[in-house]
């Protein structure tokens, strides 16, 4: 069984040649495709050349430039998806630079039965993909006016009077985690839906749809194959998940999930001695 890892990275390249190296390491049969956010000095000063000697690497060449909650984040979903059907495998991960494997993956392989590991919540935030929000990314708020007149929150207001008029070709909207593990026949089915996405404008507007437009695609085209995402994680303040450490170890260990998130080596490099084999 071949699987082949899916990582959306941005810093850290330390951390990051560990992780693939834990993965698919040049010798064994999974394989690892990079996705590094173009934007990001990890690309800009590096352009993946910390890869280079693993053949079992592949780094997305022509990048996007990903700001959080925006079409971007699937766009380079989809460029990883288009780089990793190009050659055969059985499952596919998608994770972050961030992310850590609790098992090793021949375990992962043992436990798979052609389920669809997926977050799926029906009706939650759906006006994210209803809602068409104008942009406002460029506008910067000056201390010096009141907040009321800043031109990116006069933007939000004007948003909010748009009617929510957007198609949903695959049925009502679902929400989950951006982080999945799928098979490769959902994983064909899931770039063709961001194809089409792309190529209609559907995601125009849209926030976070990183967390819902998959999780549609899937929950209505495989729903008798959903099972638990397979993620460890606990949040923190705000709506980010907090910095594991030695302290949270038992609670991963019987999570039995695959990955935990998220993990930083500079804050407690625990998570290196977990088995890779």
């Amino acid at each position: 069984m071949t699987q082949v890892f899916l990582i959306l990275a941005h810093e850290k390249a330390d951390q990051l040649s560990a992780l693939i190296e834990r993965l698919a390491p040049a010798d064994g049969p999974n394989r690892a495709v990079v996705h590094i956010d173009r934007k990001s000095p990890l690309w800009r000063e590096t352009r993946g050349r910390f890869l280079a000697g693993n053949s079992n690497a592949t780094l997305v060449a022509r990048p996007v430039a990903v700001r959080w909650g925006h079409a971007s984040q699937l766009a380079a979903t989809r460029l990883l998806l288009r780089a990793a059907l190009a050659r055969p495998f059985d499952l596919a991960h998608l994770i972050s630079g961030a992310d850590w494997p609790i098992v090793p993956p021949a375990a992962m392989a043992a436990s798979f039965a052609g389920a669809c590991h997926i977050e799926v919540v029906p009706g939650v935030q759906s006006e994210r993909m209803k809602r068409i929000r104008l942009d406002a990314r460029m506008l910067r708020p000056d201390p010096g006016r009141p907040s009321e007149w800043y031109p990116a929150r006069t933007l939000r207001h004007l948003s909010a009077l748009l009617p929510a008029r957007r198609l949903q070709p695959w049925g009502p909207w679902q929400k989950g985690s951006q982080w999945w593990s799928l098979p490769r026949d959902v994983c064909e089915v899931v770039l063709a839906g961001l194809d089409r996405a792309f190529a209609t404008g559907l995601l125009a507007g849209t926030v976070c749809a990183d967390e819902h437009l998959i999780q549609t695609i899937v929950a209505h085209q495989f729903p008798d194959r959903i099972a638990t995402n397979r993620r460890f994680l606990r949040w923190g303040e705000g709506a980010s998940p907090a910095i594991l450490g030695a302290g949270d170890l038992p609670e991963i260990l019987a999570s039995g999930a695959w990955f935990a998130r998220k993990v930083a080596a500079e804050v407690d490099d625990f998570f290196y001695a977990l088995p890779s084999s």
